[in-house]
Parts: structure tokens; sequence; C-alpha cells
């Protein structure tokens, strides 16, 4: 069941099933060799994160975002995001963002020069994954993860546009200098700033993405 989770996770995230597509759960059974009784958990499961959504006689369909969902969803980043860096910079230990600081230089710039933004989110994740284990707030993880779970193609759509990734990995490589000199305030400074000015690139060009 987990396996069938998260592959469909990933196709509706991707969006390879997108918003309306319907979930058939015979063709789904049919695909991933198990009992619609799986699917049907399956389906549970992504209702409850928000990612489908079930229509008594109709079935199951990929559920989208509005405008003011996505809003909301910026709103909860900015705060728990924020949180989790504050927490990840204090109980980190000394050098432990090298390896970040590095990869977030010329690297990271090359790449996206080279318009590799796939490379440029996989190291996003990647800092993302390791910041919320260093942070140990379980809590905010759970919150986080769920709300991460609805924000997915969002947030790859602005990566998307003009300038945006070099912007961010600028931002990033400020934040991650302000982690490693355990300047919690300055650290949570670049990561309101990195939430709060996707905001406003959702707002000016919202018709793009959603």
């Amino acid at each position: 069941m987990f396996r069938i989770t998260e592959v469909l996770q990933e196709k509706i995230a991707s969006q390879d099933l997108r918003a309306g597509a319907r979930l058939h759960e015979q063709a789904l059974a049919e695909e991933f060799g198990t009992s619609r009784t799986v699917i049907r958990e399956v389906l549970g499961w992504l209702e409850q994160r928000s990612l489908v959504e079930r229509v008594p006689n109709r079935g199951a369909f990929v559920k989208g975002l509005s405008e003011k969902e996505v809003l909301e969803i910026f709103d909860i980043r900015e705060w728990l995001e924020s949180l989790l860096t504050v927490k990840a910079t204090e109980k980190a230990p000394d050098g432990h963002w090298q390896r970040f600081l590095d990869a977030f230089s010329d690297p990271l710039r090359e790449q996206i020069a080279a318009e590799r933004i796939d490379v440029y989110n996989a190291k996003l994740e990647e800092l993302r994954q390791e910041t919320a284990r260093v942070a140990d707030n379980e809590i905010a993880n759970s919150f986080i993860y769920h709300v991460l779970d609805r924000a997915r193609v969002i947030k790859i759509r602005i990566t998307l546009l003009p300038g945006r990734a070099e912007r961010g990995r600028e931002l990033h490589l400020q934040m991650l200098r302000c982690m490693a000199a355990r300047d919690t305030e300055g650290a949570e400074r670049f990561k309101r700033d990195i939430i709060s000015s996707a905001r406003e690139l959702f707002r000016k060009y919202k018709p793009l993405i959603l």
C-alpha cells in the first residue's frame, strides 16, 4: 500500500495526474496488481492529505488548488519552515552546513545557467529534509509534510519562472551562511524572504501557475 501511495503522490505532484483527473479503482488495481480494497485504502489516505476528492456515486478525482488555498499554504510554510530553520541553526554541529554551502555556490549556479532546474529542485528538497531532520520537531515536521504534499506542483512551477531559480539560490546561500554562523535571526529572515518572494511571484503569475 505504501508503494502505491508514493507512486500516486508523485504522479499528482508532477502533474502526470492533473487536477480533475478521475482515479478508477479497477484500473489502478490492475496497474498495481492488487485488490480494489487496497486501492480504496490508498484513495482514502490521499483524500486525508487533500490530494484526492471522492464524490458519492461518481468516484475519486485529483483535487486542485484554489488561489486562496495556495496563499494559505504560503502563510503556513513561512511560519513552520522559519521555525524549523531556527531550530536547525541552533542544533546543528559546527561545520554541518558546509556541504550545502559548497553545493549552493558555483556548482548549483552552473546547473541553473544550463537550465537544469530539476537539479536545483532536488537540492532544495535535500536541504529541506536535512533541516527538518536536524530541527527534530516532530509536530512541526508532520504539519509541513502535509502542506508540502499539496504545494509541490506550485513550488516547481514557480522555480521555472524566469530568474527565480538563480534568485532562490542566492537567498538560500545567504540563509546557509547565517545557519553556519549560528545567526538564527539572519537565517529566519532569509527563510521568510525565500517564501515571501515566491508568494509575490505567485500573485504576479497566477494565471500561468494555477
